[in-house]
């Protein structure tokens, strides 16, 4: 456990450090202030599409429907020319929230994976008093949607599991980008895995469930998964995607 603590806090990912191939992209640092900022963008655009663009939308569509249903009342004509500017004003606001939420999309690659990353680590975090650590090593660039939507779907379920199984305190989460694959580890300092653990690749009594839909997204793309106990105590899920040249 301490030397999982040691390890976030030097911010190194779960294997030795090397020299870059011929190729490949130098080691670069994320800086963690920025993965919250692009992280807390993110988080507002969606809030900002969830809730207050479709409020927005069904304004706008009851005034333009009581605008139709009053143009042949002939004592209408104020009522009608009110409801004409609030429908401009309405439509005018809703643009104005697509703006800022086209504003709030990553503009550069570390705002993506990376960033979503974090909030996910973050909220994490809040809800179950576990200290999350997002470590990313490499030089960030935009994944193809498949690897990124599987990647991001592998790392929320391997947070539930810590949530649900590990009873730990620290969970370290690392990104490491290199130039054929993405690779996602998550590492926490809990129970481990009992002895005689053996991931399934089909559920049984109603377990396993995460990992087999885990395995199966990973396995589809063509990476593996890896699920195993570290020797210091705590548990170690390892997942490696292709990733086109």
């Amino acid at each position: 456990m301490t030397a999982l603590r040691d390890w976030a806090a030097t911010v190194r990912i779960l294997e030795p450090v090397r020299t870059a191939a011929p190729g490949e992209a130098a080691e670069q640092t994320v800086d963690a202030a920025a993965l919250r900022a692009g992280a807390e963008r993110q988080r507002i655009a969606l809030d900002l599409h969830d809730d207050v663009a479709p409020l927005l939308f069904a304004m706008a569509s009851r005034i333009r429907r009581a605008l139709d249903e009053n143009t042949d009342e002939p004592d209408a004509a104020q009522l009608l020319a009110t409801l004409r500017t609030l429908a401009d004003e309405v439509q005018h606001t809703q643009d104005s929230l697509r703006a800022v939420i086209r504003d709030c999309a990553p503009a550069d690659p570390a705002e993506a994976v990376p960033a979503a990353a974090q909030r996910d680590v973050d909220a994490f975090t809040e809800r179950t008093g576990v200290v999350g650590h997002l470590l990313v090593q490499g030089r960030p660039r935009n994944l193809p949607a498949a690897v990124e939507r599987v990647a991001l779907n592998c790392l929320r379920q391997a947070l539930v599991n810590v949530d649900q199984h590990a009873d730990a305190s620290l969970a370290v989460i690392t990104l490491a980008y290199r130039t054929d694959r993405f690779c996602l580890v998550v590492q926490d300092d809990g129970l481990g895995l009992p002895a005689g653990f053996e991931p399934r690749a089909v559920p049984v009594e109603g377990h396993h469930w995460g990992f087999t839909s885990m395995a199966e997204q990973v396995e589809r793309l063509g990476g593996s998964v890896l699920l195993r106990r570290i020797d210091e105590g705590g548990t170690q899920l390892r997942v490696e995607l292709p990733v086109p040249r």
